[in-house]
This record gives structure tokens, C-alpha cells and sequence, in this order.
């Protein structure tokens, strides 16, 4: 009998002691479960506009005299007219054009952007991953070389869908199929009906461009200096107006400079999503330079073309051969004329002989 009853009594310690190690051990599990519900959700960024309203975990926050309202995971966003501006806490930034509505999720740095309607313009400098999801097409924006992203996604009340690809490409996928398109960077596309059946190009429609009117975080915003009036020692005079007189500014235009225009002809570039090898390059015999120019006219002239008069005779050069003889036959001339006169001179003397009187003849 009493080792019976000493049996019992183990047997009860062991249970009493077996029901409080599972009591604490629920009572942690309740505990640790209450503490990850009541866990703050991430914040996804601060979102700015006129005629925004906000329903779900977000916060208001006052900066520089502003009030900035705070998104975390879960939040509604409804912007009703307008503009508004999210800045992401990792970096980036989306741009909304109203009427939009659209929720918020991010979990581990991954951020989700549901839409109801409306425009949204993302703007990515980082690798942080960013999906678009609307009630039947997921858009994934994908960075080309680690490059920065650039994607328009909107979507009517109607149901139709448009996606631009400014920078990087978008991955667009239906929820249903699992039909997937690679829109290539630069490529712009509508859906009807949200189905990538009805898929059709599309330029210049999807285009959602915020005003960047607080492009500058407000911590970085720099406060008002204040200063103080100067002595009457320190205070300079005013310059004289001549100095506020600006230089005449030459209005003549510069002469314009006629540059040559090349134009490249080669074959369409094909693309192909479901291939996963790249299409091939173009080959350079198919590929043809063209340089345009602007030919000058042609100057045509109409008339005769007469010989040219003869030149005139060398009159000079006959007045010297004329003169030359003239002036070599002069002393040849006088000195015949002397010789005359001696020689008739001493003619006379021999013919008279001796005979000097007046009775020789």
C-alpha cells in the first residue's frame, strides 16, 4: 500500500509539473505571436500632393513647416485631382497623375504597388525591386547593364493598360496564363481589356510627368539667413548708374555653317521575346552611307567673244632709228664742208702762182 501511494504521488508530481511546461510554453507562443502582430510595418517613404488621402498604417510627420504624411506596408493611397510625389525610403521616387488609387506593400526591400486606376511614373537609380500589379497584369520593371529604371504603367476605369519602358525594359506577365512580354527599353505598348492578346503598339498616350516642385528633400532645404543692417562706417555708397549700364549686345548673327547630313540605310531590327538567344547583327554589306549636299548652281553666260585689238607699232623705236642717222650724217656733213674750203683755200694760192699785184690774174 505505501509503495502504491508512494507511485501516485510521482506520477501526479510528474503531470502537475509536465501541464506547466506546456502552460509557459503557450504562453510564450501567445506572447511572440502578439509581439510579431503588433510589429510597426516598414515604412515605404513620405508621399507629397494637394488632394491626396490616405487610409491604413501611415503617420504624419511636420518638417520645415510642412506636413508630410509617411506610408507604411498596407497603405491605401487615393488621389483624387492633381499631382502627388512618392519618395522612397530606399531610394527613387513614383510620380502619381489623379484620378489614381493604388495600395502599398513592401516586405524585405521589395516594394508592390497595387492599382485600382490611374497613372504612376517610377523612377529607379538603385537594383531595389519594384512590381506593378493591376487585377490581371503583373509589370516587373528589369534594369538593362545595372542601369537605372524608368517605367510608366496606367490603367482606365475602363480596363485599358498602357506601359512605357523609358529607361531599362518591363517584364509583363498575365496572372492567369502566365503569358509573359518583354517590352524592350524605349517601347511602348496599350492592353485592351488588360490582355496581352489585345496588344497593340502604342506613342506619345502613356505619358504621367510630375511637376518637380519639391525635388530637394526638406532636410537638405537650407533655413533663411538672417542678417544685420551694417554701420555707417561699413556701408558703402551706391555705385554710379553707369556701372548698371550693360555693354550693347551685338545683334548681328553668326554666320551659319553648312554641315554635311549623313542618313543610314539598313534593315529593320527584329526582336523576338520568346527566343532567348539575341537576334543577329546586321552585316555590313547591307548597311549604306549616304552623305546629302546641296549642289551650287551652274553659271551659264550668253554672249560673243571678240578677238582682242592689235597692239599698237613701236613708235618710239622708230623715232630713234630715224633720229640716229640724222645726227651720224651731220658732222660727217661739216667735216666735208672744212675740208672743201682748205682744199679750195690752197687751189687758190697754187693758181695765182708768183704773180702777186694787181696786174696777175
Amino acid at each position: 500500500m505505501m509503495a502504491a501511494s508512494k507511485q501516485q504521488r510521482l506520477t501526479n508530481s510528474r503531470n502537475s509539473i509536465r501541464c506547466f511546461c506546456l502552460l509557459f510554453l503557450g504562453a510564450m507562443l501567445v506572447g511572440s505571436l502578439l509581439l510579431w502582430a503588433q510589429a510597426p510595418p516598414e515604412t515605404v517613404g513620405r508621399i507629397y500632393g494637394e488632394d491626396i488621402q490616405v487610409h491604413g498604417p501611415s503617420s504624419v510627420e511636420v518638417e520645415g513647416g510642412f506636413s508630410v504624411t509617411v506610408l507604411a506596408s498596407g497603405s491605401n493611397v487615393t488621389v483624387r485631382s492633381g499631382q502627388a510625389r512618392l519618395l522612397l525610403a530606399e531610394g527613387g521616387e513614383v510620380g502619381i497623375c489623379g484620378p489614381a488609387r493604388f495600395s502599398v506593400l513592401k516586405s524585405g526591400g521589395a516594394i508592390t504597388l497595387a492599382i485600382d486606376y490611374g497613372r504612376v511614373h517610377a523612377k529607379l537609380e538603385n537594383a531595389s525591386p519594384l512590381t506593378f500589379y493591376t487585377p490581371l497584369i503583373v509589370a516587373s520593371p528589369v534594369a538593362i547593364a545595372s542601369g537605372p529604371r524608368d517605367v510608366t504603367v496606367g490603367l482606365d476605369q475602363s480596363g485599358a493598360m498602357c506601359v512605357l519602358a523609358a529607361r531599362g525594359a518591363v517584364r509583363i506577365e498575365q496572372q492567369l496564363t502566365g503569358h509573359r512580354v518583354l517590352l524592350p527599353q524605349g517601347g511602348e505598348l496599350s492592353l485592351a481589356g488588360e490582355q496581352i492578346e489585345s496588344m497593340r503598339g502604342a506613342s506619345g498616350n502613356c505619358q504621367c510627368e510630375v511637376l518637380v516642385a519639391r525635388s530637394q528633400p526638406l532636410e537638405q532645404v537650407q533655413p533663411p539667413q538672417l542678417g544685420l543692417l551694417a554701420s555707417a562706417a561699413r556701408a558703402r555708397p551706391y555705385p554710379p548708374a553707369a556701372e548698371y549700364q550693360t555693354a550693347p549686345q551685338d545683334t548681328q548673327k553668326p554666320p551659319t555653317i553648312e554641315e554635311p547630313v549623313y542618313q543610314v540605310v539598313m534593315p529593320p531590327l527584329t526582336f523576338d521575346a520568346a527566343s532567348p538567344a539575341p537576334p543577329p547583327q546586321p552585316s555590313p554589306e547591307t548597311i549604306l552611307l549616304l552623305r546629302q549636299a546641296r549642289v551650287r548652281p551652274v553659271k551659264v553666260f550668253r554672249g560673243r567673244v571678240e578677238e582682242p585689238p592689235a597692239p599698237p607699232a613701236p613708235l618710239v623705236a622708230v623715232q630713234k632709228a630715224e633720229v640716229i642717222p640724222l645726227l651720224e650724217q651731220r658732222p660727217a656733213k661739216k667735216e666735208a664742208s672744212m675740208l672743201a674750203r682748205i682744199r679750195n683755200f690752197f687751189r687758190r694760192l697754187t693758181s695765182r702762182g708768183p704773180c702777186a699785184g694787181a696786174g696777175c690774174a
